[in-house]
């Protein structure tokens, strides 16, 4: 049919305003412009919509028909208009995201980049901290963390295992060899994680492994740890991606590193029905697994 929603905004107007320059004026055009739309329709459905009398322009039978129809098309196509409106709204503002230092070195401003390309509308701030706490102040959307259990007051998925590497620089290993790895590193220097790390495997698997005459240099974050050990400072434990990224480690684990944790993605419920964060929650969903394989 040769019709479209114009001609029933035209159709409606008349039918409620009864006069062509009542309509016109709802409108914003001029009433031959109403008159023409309204020939138009009738025309296409070959029959006569209103009755033009002294009072102004009623509605014959068809037109009754058709009226109610329309008032239904136009409630429908109002709840329409809302819903995709409410969404761009919700697609608009901020989103932080908080991660650990390495994944916010190394990972996430490829995300970041990635995800300001899909969502212009939406602006993003990523802070580095190495603690799910800053969750719970609702400052923060979303996080993206290791651990083997996350909080109960969180909801998120598992997305990826992260390896552990043991690495030294090419530098330190021409300077200190080690010939029978993990059993031959007795004497040597370490860079370690601080004592707020206690519980991880890979700490727990490196304090094992270092007896009294080494020399240990202790940091408070990955980040520090991977800067040192390049700098050719000690034997460090690091995430597998800082090895593949950091061309100047070497892996002393072997492929299949020592031990690895779990990555989450995580959230505060109270944003579960937020759809910026629910979109950008399936985003990591889907992309961070690709970095980890």
């Amino acid at each position: 049919m040769d019709w479209n929603w114009d001609h029933i905004r035209y159709f409606l107007a008349l039918a409620e305003q009864r006069t062509l320059s009542q309509s016109a004026r709802a409108l914003g055009v001029s009433h031959s412009t109403v008159l023409r739309r309204i020939r138009r329709l009738e025309s296409v459905l070959k029959t006569a919509l209103f009755d033009h009398t002294s009072s102004g322009y009623t509605l014959t039978a068809a037109g009754q028909k058709l009226h109610s129809e329309a008032l239904s098309m136009r409630s429908t196509m109002s709840a329409i208009s809302r819903d995709i409106s409410g969404i761009d709204k919700q697609m608009q503002g901020d989103v932080v995201i908080t991660t650990t230092d390495t994944i916010a070195r190394y990972i996430a401003p490829k995300l970041i980049a990635k995800l300001s390309e899909k969502y212009s509308s939406l602006n993003f701030s990523l802070i580095m901290a190495n603690k799910l706490s800053d969750l719970d102040s609702r400052d923060v959307d979303i996080a993206i963390r290791t651990c083997k259990h996350p909080p109960d007051n969180l909801i998120g998925r598992q997305v990826a295992q992260i390896k552990f590497d043991v690495v030294a620089s090419s530098a330190y290993l021409k300077k200190y060899a080690i010939d029978t790895f993990p059993t031959d590193i007795n004497g040597h220097q370490f860079i370690s994680p601080d004592e707020s790390y206690n519980t991880a495997p890979f700490y727990q698997w490196l304090h094992s492994r270092i007896d009294q005459s080494s020399s240990v240099t202790t940091v408070n974050n990955f980040l520090s740890a991977a800067a040192l050990a390049i700098e050719g400072l000690g034997i460090a434990v690091l995430p597998s991606y800082v090895l593949r990224a950091e061309k100047n480690l070497v892996s002393l684990s072997g492929e299949d590193g020592i031990c690895s944790n779990d990555l989450w993605v995580l959230s505060h419920p109270g944003s579960r029905n937020t759809e910026k964060i629910r979109v950008v929650r399936q985003f990591l969903y889907d992309e961070l697994p690709r970095y980890f394989d």
